[in-house]
């Protein structure tokens, strides 16, 4: 029963969940800015950075159709899919004003926990289905898929959405509530929330390769 599930999430659902999350963000956010943000952040992502761990540092493999290189031709898409609902079920109840201290932690640690989650499901059914070969230490001493997965997924996955959130937030004030989305602006706060996706998630995985 899991093999048409995960093929279901990777092959039938990204593109057309990218397009709806887009208009759903617009229709609560009112900001076409923000929503443009919250969607292509993740999709730069799902193309730069499994592009770089696949076809330059050789980290892991993608198998199956479309895969072009060493990774789905959609691979941006299924990111945007799989992130965007989880972070607006997070922001979900967020007034139109500078969100509190409280607020920021809770969607914070929300979108960690629910990426962290989903995402370790997610690469344990593509792990057992022959999806994808992963390069890591536990892989490499015949363990199960989901200790191939564990080593990595609910740690780093976990930083991956905190991060996504925190770039979120920042663009949320900018664009929503001070409602500034002039050139430079978008460009800061694009820069920001790309380094900060890009950085800390990478870091984790240096650092869980080593044990």
């Amino acid at each position: 029963m899991s093999r048409p599930i995960i093929r279901l999430w990777i092959y039938v659902l990204p593109l057309p969940l990218a397009v709806a999350m887009y208009f759903l963000w617009a229709a609560w956010a009112k900001d076409r800015t923000f929503a443009m943000f919250v969607m292509l952040l993740p999709l730069f992502y799902g193309y730069v950075v499994p592009g770089i761990a696949t076809n330059i540092l050789h980290k892991w493999r993608f198998k199956g159709a479309w895969v072009f290189g060493h990774y789905y031709i959609h691979h941006g898409f299924i990111y945007a899919a799989n992130m965007s609902p989880l972070l607006l079920l997070c922001f979900l109840g967020t007034p139109r004003e500078a969100p509190s201290l409280g607020t920021s932690l809770r969607i914070l640690l929300c979108m960690g926990a629910l990426n962290g989650f989903v995402y370790w499901l997610h690469d344990i059914l593509m792990v057992r289905h022959g999806l994808v070969e992963i390069y890591n230490r536990p892989a490499a001493n015949g363990r199960s898929p989901e200790e191939i997965v564990t080593h990595y997924a609910p740690f780093c996955f976990f930083l991956i959405g905190l991060t996504y959130a925190a770039a979120a937030l920042l663009a949320f004030q900018f664009f929503v509530i001070e409602h500034k989305s002039d050139p430079a602006t978008i460009g800061w706060v694009s820069g920001a929330g790309i380094g900060l996706m890009f950085v800390i998630p990478s870091l984790a995985y240096r650092v869980l390769e080593r044990k």
